[in-house]
């Protein structure tokens, strides 16, 4: 597959992948699940559009976890995806395939998508750059997701100033037919304004996202810490209690995945919005006659949907979103402080992926282990990014060196100070 794009443009020359729920005209979408068998959509995705308007030639689709509920690299209906820099290891997930590709050169781009770190987990553990840009920068017309409120498409490449380039192609709004953009969010040459100048950029470490860290991943943070002190920056630690307490509301929002993934067939009713409707049918008539397909996540999130729902209604889920903003303003008011939140993206190395023969509770709890430091982003909408910051073996005696990653977080749209930073720490980490 090569789908050649405009003979100019930001991105002419580039080659791009993209995750497996994301809309390509006449390209078979499986979602990384059986469910999606026999599937194909019949237009392009928006970000798909922008890409070859600005010159990208896509070379196919990357495999995705079984319907983007993973955090590990196992659970595609087609099979486990290796780690680049270890293959008994997990690559991360959910976008996992888009992360391999870019570590390995196979492409210099990707669109990955992030539900609850799914872009930034697999940067983080195969070593490249992932952008969860802010909630509804950029439009997901036209791609499957887990629930509207935390759906995000983003860049994924090998450095940052390809990411930049990536969104600037992809972000911004989309006529209304993705209701959760503002129409009024102007995009910058986000690549353009690159400088890496750390100078007198103030950084606040969160206290809690090193809480269960592994020595190799803190001594690797120790030193980021240095180099950014060294160059000029300013370095302090910030605690954010509230950042270690998100569990409960990130438990209730499985009941609101529950209610638009498997409820609605994937798109709520009632969003003044474009609907795929080729795609809510198939989904309807696939779930009669093939429900025992899904993974055994997806079963326990409509089991504990369901039992919710018939338990109190909406009410669990009601007050987990109203915990939301208390959430968002607790970030806040520390970025009003600083430029940026650092942490690690992940506070481990990739762990080594499971055999196939796991009970269903074995399952579920290798999908959710990474997540700690990066789902809080997705309920609160965010920009974080993902950056490999250096290599350290793994605690559990593996013997090769794996990626670390180092995530930094700005205040909602200012993507284009979060892309500088982080083009800053790389040519620091680099010298």
């Amino acid at each position: 597959m090569e789908i050649k794009g405009e003979n100019s443009g930001i991105l002419a020359g580039k080659t791009i992948a993209v995750k497996d729920n994301v809309f390509i005209a006449g390209t078979p979408l499986t979602n990384g699940s059986k469910i999606w068998e026999g599937y194909t959509p019949e237009f392009d995705a928006t970000v798909v559009t922008r890409i070859l308007q600005a010159g990208g030639t896509i070379l196919g689709k990357s495999t995705c976890e079984n319907q983007c509920c993973s955090g590990n690299s196992f659970t595609s209906a087609s099979g486990s995806v290796p780690n680049p820099h270890d293959i008994t290891r997990s690559a991360g997930g959910s976008s996992s395939g888009s992360a391999v590709l870019v570590a390995t050169g196979e492409v210099d781009m990707a669109i990955g998508g992030d539900q609850g770190g799914s872009i930034r987990m697999p940067s983080c553990w195969s070593g490249c750059v992932g952008l969860k840009a802010t909630f509804g920068l950029v439009p997901v017309t036209g791609s499957l997701g887990c629930e509207p409120s935390f759906d995000h498409l983003g860049p994924m490449a090998s450095n940052v100033t390809d990411v930049a380039k990536l969104l600037e192609v992809i972000a911004g709004y989309d006529d209304g037919r993705d209701h959760r953009q503002n129409p009024h969010v102007v995009i910058p040459k986000y690549s353009q304004l690159l400088t890496g100048d750390l100078t007198g950029v103030k950084f606040g470490y969160v206290k809690e996202g090193s809480g269960r860290a592994s020595d190799g991943v803190k001594s690797v943070m120790s030193h980021v810490i240095t180099k950014l002190r060294e160059s000029g920056a300013v370095v302090e630690e910030v605690s954010i209690p509230l950042h270690a307490q998100r569990g409960p509301i990130s438990m209730a929002m499985l009941a609101a995945i529950y209610e638009s993934m498997i409820k609605n067939y994937g798109q709520p009713p009632g969003f003044n919005e474009m609907y795929n409707v080729s795609a809510l049918r198939h989904f309807k008539q696939a779930m009669q006659v093939r429900a025992h397909d899904m993974p055994p996540s997806i079963k326990a999130y409509t089991m504990f949907g369901e039992f919710i729902r018939r338990k109190d209604g909406s009410q669990i889920v009601a007050r987990a979103m109203n915990c939301r903003p208390t959430l968002r303003k607790a970030y806040n008011d520390v970025l009003e402080k600083y430029d940026a939140l650092i942490m690690p993206t992940i506070p481990f190395v990739a762990v080594k992926l499971p055999p196939l023969d796991l009970t269903p509770k074995e399952f579920i709890r290798a999908l959710q282990s990474p997540v700690v430091n990066v789902t809080p982003f997705n309920l609160t909408g965010h920009p974080a990014l993902s950056l490999n910051v250096g290599k350290v073996k793994p605690d559990d005696g593996g013997t090769n060196s794996l990626p670390v990653g180092l995530q930094v977080v700005c205040k909602h749209f200012e993507e284009a100070k979060l892309l500088d930073i982080a083009y800053g720490v790389e040519k620091l980490m680099t010298e």
